[in-house]
């Protein structure tokens, strides 16, 4: 076995005895701990809307909710509509972006689809941030391994209906 795939199983047993001990937001944190971004969140949709089921943000730990928008106004509607990864290091000199509502503000963003075994996307598991991050420091095989755990496990929360704890 080689180091990158030893080094993702470990990470992976890491993020579910934190699941198991701690619950989904704390595991979450931890996996974000393993990079430089700032959030992380699994974000649904609805009616045209996004918004986080569980989101976390480095700087401001205790701060539980992210602000719902519209589904196209995230890079997770790339995510959803590619039913695979999304990233850009900075949405600045990205030219998919030019347009995009989010590219001044959300500068970096590396995310994959949470999905059923059926193939129904139930989300995105997302890192990001307000300024430019390089994705290559995400193990992706990890974040797909965990989005595929949490799809499977019945972890991922519904769309969030107000104030979550």
């Amino acid at each position: 076995m080689n180091s990158s795939i030893e080094s993702t199983a470990h990470a992976f047993e890491q993020f579910a005895d934190v699941l198991a001990e701690r619950g989904l937001r704390h595991a979450l944190a931890h996996l974000l701990q393993l990079t430089d971004y700032r959030f992380i969140a699994i974000f649904r949709f609805e009616n045209g809307k996004a918004n986080a089921a569980v989101f976390y943000d480095r700087e401001n730990p205790e701060v539980l909710n992210a602000e719902e928008v519209p589904t196209d106004a995230t890079y997770c509607c790339f995510v959803r509509d590619a039913r695979g990864v999304f990233a850009t290091a900075n949405s600045l000199e990205d030219g998919r972006l030019t347009s995009h509502v989010a590219r001044e503000v959300v500068q970096s963003y590396c995310g994959v689809p949470v999905m059923t075994p059926e193939g129904e996307i139930l989300g995105t598991l997302c890192h990001y941030d307000l300024v430019p991050r390089d994705p290559a420091q995400i193990d992706l095989a990890l974040l797909v391994q965990v989005a595929s755990a949490l799809a499977y496990g019945n972890h991922v929360p519904p769309y969030p209906r107000g104030p979550t704890v």
